[in-house]
């Protein structure tokens, strides 16, 4: 097949450091050319050439000028790039659609985000036919209708640079993502320090989000030193020396986050989770298996006293399973053969 995907502009497929759904972009590209289907981007500057063409869209700034240009111009670049195509995947932002849901092409969109019913219906008002919607937990899709347009893929990790170390020390818990309030990164700094485990923290202070640097400077930052430790931003071979190096990685949001990704990296190091019972996490993580669903801090801190009833292996196992690349590829080929027929 011919097929075109579309990503938001802002980072690079794939991303170097920060970039979720970028990287599930790039293990669906890369897994489709593997396969012989001919690939074109529409993305960030800077992105990769997957062997059927790459074109690229900028960054718009806040201006509204800037915004409406960026979004008119996207109309007829998307319209080139889907000539001859077979399918669109969109992972962007579905108001700068507007030209291409008036063609008749098969299109699958995209939900990383959350979903909302407006969204949906703002597309199907605009064209009812050759569409379907794939979101990446069935907590995100829940309650939204048409449901039989409606699929559910995983996202994933890369299962084949993120594996477990066997002499790697567990001597500390982990926490890995955007340091902001929903993340939950100040619980895990409270439940490190109830149980006296250190904690080594990684991820992206979010300085252009509302609150994150205030957030970061009042909730993180007076706890560092001693047994939390900031290690920054972490690239793929750091993140797999970070998970795999830890007894447990702490995933306490309080958002009813879609599909938290580092939930699989740590399960592809072999690594057991401990997570808020909320949105996706049950989808992903079974309890007492590959780690523990909890509601409270105290269960968290709990929990980390019986890390050691986990068996790494299962939690591998079950990465590889459930969260390869290979089960996100075929997840959407299966989505697209329910647009344009039998595909492989």
């Amino acid at each position: 097949m011919r097929i075109l995907v579309i990503a938001d502009p802002h980072i690079p497929i794939p991303p170097v450091n920060y970039g979720g759904a970028e990287r599930i972009i790039a293990f669906l590209c890369a897994g489709l050319a593997e396969l012989g289907h001919e690939i074109r981007l529409l993305a960030a500057p800077g992105s990769k050439n997957y062997g059927g063409g790459l074109w690229a869209h900028g960054r718009p700034t806040l201006a509204l000028r800037d915004r409406a240009f960026r979004k008119s111009l996207f109309q007829p670049t998307s319209l080139l790039a889907s000539i001859g195509c077979d399918v669109v995947i969109n992972f962007g932002r579905t108001d700068y659609l507007e030209a291409l849901l008036r063609t008749s092409k098969p299109m699958l969109i995209c939900f990383q985000n959350p979903a909302h019913q407006t969204e949906m219906d703002w597309i199907l008002s605009r064209r009812r036919g050759r569409i379907r919607f794939v979101g990446v937990s069935h907590a995100q899709m829940a309650g939204l209708v048409p449901a039989n347009l409606v699929d559910v893929i995983h996202n994933v990790a890369n299962t084949q640079v993120l594996t477990p170390i066997a002499d790697a020390p567990r001597s500390y818990l982990a926490f890995l993502g955007r340091l902001t309030a929903n993340k939950g990164v100040d619980t895990a700094i409270s439940v490190a320090k109830r149980t006296g485990w250190p904690l080594k923290i990684a991820g992206t202070i979010m300085d252009l989000e509302p609150g994150g640097k205030e957030f970061f400077e009042q909730s993180v930052r007076p706890h560092l030193g001693g047994n939390i430790e900031f290690v920054g931003p972490v690239n793929d071979q750091q993140k797999r020396d970070l998970l795999a190096g830890a007894a447990a990685l702490l995933f306490p949001i309080r958002w009813a986050e879609p599909f938290g990704i580092v939930m699989a990296e740590a399960l592809a190091c072999g690594t057991p989770v401990i997570a808020s019972r909320l949105a996706s996490t049950p989808e992903v993580i079974e309890h007492g298996k590959t780690g523990f669903l909890c509601d409270s801090e105290d269960e968290m801190g709990a929990a980390v006293g019986h890390i050691q009833d986990i068996d790494r292996n299962i939690c591998r196992r079950a990465a590889e399973a459930r969260f390869s690349p290979k089960v996100l590829v075929q997840g959407y080929l299966n989505a697209a053969a329910k647009l344009v027929g039998v595909v492989e």
